[in-house]
């Protein structure tokens, strides 16, 4: 139920996206053991710079599980101990990006980046070196849209494996799985259009189990007590419901008595609200949040290769 509680929350927090930006695009952000020497708060804070260059050009940074990512690796060319007081240190650093195919282990892309970083001790002159990587650097953006190029291309390239294999999943009862699938498919992708229907499909099927499951639940609450902490209980559950499922409307009804008990038992407003259907909003529209939160969720089982990337 978890899985298809975050999916069916996300879904329902839709936003819209320009039309310069393909944030159903992900590249998760990894930077891995080979890199040494590197302070440990300082490769945090690369993580933390990779996920900026990302969303900065208009493409979701996914930590978790993406299968594209890009990645870094770091040359000290200069490293200089000042004589000032208090002594300061000085890095000349060459970072250089990667993106590709974390799953495959096919390389894309790769630029490297000059920057310099002073601090009072290496981890701050680390952290002030990385910081100076910017976003909107030319050579920056061209790296950036040579990578999403590529990734569109596999998608294009291997729809049909692609809609295989949700079928699979939602035939051995994971729709969750199966619509996470066909979500992570750029809306810029040809495979985009030829999967909405099922698209569609799947997430009418995920939102009535969600919401048998979460009324059921509801009202085993209720029967075994009336009290304002059953009330909060069940409203919980049941104000996560979709308008679009088909027991809504029982949803609405139970909804109902909760209501009117809670305000008999609390001289004060009740938060709880049931959602409301937006017709101007679409299915696609959430396809980054939900696969974000549906991939925070999963045990991280990815093992990356970047062999023969540097």
């Amino acid at each position: 139920m978890k899985n298809a509680l975050i999916i069916l929350f996300c879904l329902a927090s839709i936003v819209a996206f320009g039309q310069k930006n393909d944030y159903s695009i992900s590249l998760g952000a990894y930077v891995p053991d080979q890199i040494e020497n590197v302070p440990a708060s300082a490769k945090k804070m690369l993580i933390n710079k990779l996920g900026q260059l990302v969303t900065a050009n208009g493409i979701s940074n996914n930590q978790y599980n993406s299968r594209f990512i890009i990645t870094p690796n770091i040359d000290v060319v200069m490293k200089e101990v000042m004589p000032t007081s208090p002594v300061k240190v000085a890095l000349d650093l060459n970072i250089t990006l990667y993106i590709g195919d974390g799953i495959s282990g096919t390389l894309y892309e790769s630029e490297s980046f000059s920057v310099k970083g002073v601090g009072a001790t290496e981890t701050k002159a680390y952290i002030q070196a990385i910081k100076r990587l910017k976003p909107k650097s030319e050579a920056m953006q061209r790296f950036i849209i040579k990578g999403k190029e590529k990734i569109i291309d596999y998608y294009n390239s291997n729809c049909t494996q692609i809609q295989k294999e949700a079928d699979i999943l939602a035939n051995s009862g994971q729709p969750e799985n199966a619509l996470n699938i066909l979500l992570s498919i750029p809306a810029s992708s040809s495979c985009f259009d030829k999967t909405k229907s099922k698209t569609e499909a799947l997430y009418i099927e995920v939102a009535n189990r969600d919401c048998k499951i979460r009324l059921n639940e509801a009202k085993a609450i209720w029967s075994a007590n009336q009290d304002i902490e059953a009330a909060n209980d069940a409203a919980r559950l049941l104000s996560g419901v979709l308008p679009e499922a088909q027991c809504f409307s029982e949803v609405k009804a139970l909804f109902g008595k909760i209501e009117a008990r809670a305000r008999e038992l609390q001289d004060r407003d009740w938060n709880y609200k049931l959602k409301v259907l937006d017709a101007t909003k679409s299915y696609y529209d959430s396809a980054f949040e939900v696969s974000m939160a549906w991939a925070k969720n999963q045990p991280s089982t990815v093992m990356y290769n970047v062999r023969g990337w540097y």
